[in-house]
């Protein structure tokens, strides 16, 4: 009866969680595609500037991921309600004009530190800023699509938000592949493609709204931003965690950059791969953490499937990782690099996944010292003596390797101590 009722549940989390995963991946993937194309045509140095540009336009945007979580929390605590669901929406929506500000003001950051870490005769510098200043839409209206894709989760409308993003990427998939292939001019490649980023995100937003108006909700998109210190500091706690994540693996390739362009393209293709599977994956602990909060006599259950599902992608994928690398076909280049990749994923259901469930089961600060432990301190400190005593791909993907596996422990060691508190059930009503 137990077995059936875990099947029960892994079904019910794998169901509503793989649209939302799928509408990840999807496009990460898609930006994978465009750099081992680039790696496959022998062109090392556009490969790195790809997977370098690509970097900065997500760590901006994963800072939206903590308006989603912060939406579906108020969503699940109003259920059914009609008015509260809109007045959700609505909160959120303005938080996101908010957030808008800190997305560029992050993207801009962080191109100004590339900038100054880079040789001033790199094409790098020029093609940083001109990726910024053209996916200024993009970036601005990147945290609304969060918000309305939480709607569309909350409702069980996940295919909906499927279809959407499948659409946009494969079109946005045909036009880059072809400017890949036959635009030579890094700089020209980066703008068309940055162009084409930002009328993406513009039309899918417009028809994202128009799909949640068949459901009898008519949102407003661009309200008046919300610069609520408290609201918007608990979402940018929600998405710590990624944004963490992708500036270790931009200082991993600045690191990677000082070594060779060869470690350079080999490092970016890895992150580029990495940020496919680990970044849908959270949708996974997502999913869960939003049934638990709205059932939570279930919380055991649901983590449990969480943990299942995540198992049912990533192991198929270690394995076949394992294969390639194996056979010398590995897809980042180095067979050791794939291995050490294929075991980083093997700690994803206690990674990214469970991370993801304790925010949106137990709210913003749940696991966080771990977090900082592990990628403020020790990430930056175990590359730089990579960088020095093994400078390659494989030297620092090992210090990568290590980082995620002491990120899991803490992760575990977090979640026994929120499980162990005096009343769970507070913690879970928060």
């Amino acid at each position: 009866m137990r077995f059936r009722e875990f099947a029960n549940d892994l079904s019910r989390v794998l169901k509503h969680a793989t649209p939302m995963m799928l509408a990840q991946v999807i496009p990460l993937g898609a930006s994978f595609a465009l750099i081992a194309v680039a790696l496959a045509l022998g062109r090392a140095d556009f490969a790195a500037i790809i997977g370098t540009t690509a970097t900065i336009s997500g760590l901006g945007t994963l800072i939206n991921v903590g308006i989603g979580i912060g939406t579906l929390r108020e969503l699940a605590v109003a259920r059914t309600d009609e008015r509260l669901i809109n007045s959700a929406i609505a909160t959120n929506l303005r938080l996101a004009s908010a957030v808008s500000f800190i997305v560029i003001a992050v993207s801009a950051a962080t191109a100004v530190t590339l900038s100054l870490a880079t040789p001033h005769s790199s094409d790098l510098v020029v093609v940083l800023w001109i990726a910024l200043i053209l996916q200024l839409p993009a970036n601005a209206l990147s945290s609304h699509t969060s918000v309305l894709a939480a709607a569309f989760q909350h409702l069980g409308r996940e295919k909906d938000n499927l279809v959407i993003t499948l659409t946009r990427t494969l079109i946005g998939l045909a036009i880059g592949l072809a400017i890949v292939v036959f635009v030579s001019d890094p700089l020209a490649a980066i703008a068309l493609q940055s162009v084409v980023a930002s009328l993406m995100v513009i039309a899918m937003l417009v028809e994202r709204r128009r799909r949640l108006a068949r459901t009898g909700l008519h949102v407003r998109i661009l309200r008046a931003p919300d610069f609520s210190p408290r609201r918007i500091g608990d979402r940018v706690l929600n998405s710590l965690d990624g944004a963490v994540f992708m500036v270790l693996f931009m200082v991993a390739q600045l690191v990677a950059a000082s070594i060779s362009v060869e470690v350079a393209a080999q490092v970016a293709a890895g992150v580029a791969l990495c940020r496919t599977i680990i970044i849908p994956l959270k949708m996974i602990g997502q999913t869960a953490g939003r049934m638990s909060l709205q059932d939570r006599a279930r919380e055991p259950s649901y983590r449990m499937a969480s943990y299942g599902v995540v198992c049912t992608f990533v192991v198929p994928l270690a394995l076949s990782l394992i294969l390639l690398s194996a056979f010398g076909a590995s897809p980042v280049g180095d067979p050791t690099l794939g291995l050490l990749i294929s075991l980083q994923l093997l700690l994803e259901p206690f990674a990214g996944s469970l991370f993801a469930y304790m925010k949106v089961t137990f709210g913003a600060t749940a696991g966080l010292l771990g977090l900082i432990l592990t990628y403020l301190v020790l990430a930056p400190a175990t590359l730089i003596i990579c960088r020095f005593t093994a400078p390659s791909a494989v030297g620092l993907w090992a210090a990568l390797l290590l980082v995620r596996l002491l990120f899991s422990v803490a992760n575990l060691a977090a979640l026994r101590t929120l499980l162990n508190a005096p009343h769970p059930e507070e913690a879970l009503a928060k």
